[in-house]
């Protein structure tokens, strides 16, 4: 077998050797360039939904104090109008001189 000299070797290893070191930096550099964009796009993504989140709670807030409000403005017309029709039915009772009904007493029907 003949020993071939490094320094005839040298440029085969470096027409192959050269070429992968070429390809894996510019891998590199490709990775390290996206990764970034990656980043930068979670970043902004987060600010956004957070921004969002905070909209939305407010606008939450805000229909839930105007639900109140309309429960209890509702709660007081139902109020005012049971006490309008309790009145006007004590007078038809009275007009027509019925009393109302004896309280069901559960002890008193079962004796």
């Amino acid at each position: 077998m003949e020993v071939v000299p490094l320094s005839d070797l040298a440029p085969v290893l470096a027409a192959v050797v050269g070429p992968l070191l070429a390809f894996a930096l510019a891998m590199m550099r490709y990775q390290h360039v996206d990764s970034t964009k990656t980043r930068d796009l979670i970043d902004k993504s987060n600010r956004e939904n957070r921004e969002l989140i905070e909209q939305s709670n407010r606008e939450n807030r805000e229909l839930i104090r105007e639900n109140r409000e309309l429960i209890e403005k509702n709660h007081s017309e139902l109020t005012s109008s049971l006490g309008e029709v309790r009145e006007r039915l004590s007078h038809i009772e009275g007009y027509l001189r019925q009393s109302p009904p004896p309280p069901a007493d559960g002890g008193a029907q079962a004796a």
